[in-house]
């Protein structure tokens, strides 16, 4: 990946994602527009993780699948396990300290 959010628009986009073996998956499910923050993060955590994004506004069928509550949510997988999540990411930033500590190690 070039260090962005690839944008998620399919459910056969959506499998590929989580089928990514040996690396983090990082999914930002957003409402409007990505937060720079998340951006940056994207581009930090490169070498290790693959970074996705879906605006759930336009695809309400994502937001169910993954079970996104509140925007933004970010979720990271591995091997297709879900391994961290944090939900309303702009009020949780000890949890957000949480999947930085994890895309680091």
């Amino acid at each position: 990946m070039s260090g962005v959010h690839k944008e998620l628009t399919g459910k056969e986009e959506f499998e590929a994602a989580l089928a990514t073996k040996d690396r983090y998956v990082f999914i930002y499910a957003y409402e409007g527009e990505i937060s720079p923050k998340a951006a940056e993060n994207a581009k930090k955590y490169a070498a290790t993780t693959d970074a996705y994004s879906v605006d759930v506004s336009k695809y309400p069928k994502a937001k169910a699948s993954f079970k996104v509550e509140v925007t933004p949510t970010a979720i990271v997988f591995k091997n297709g396990e879900e391994l961290k999540r944090v939900e309303g990411t702009k009020e949780n930033p000890e949890k957000m300290k949480e999947i930085d500590d994890l895309l680091s190690s």
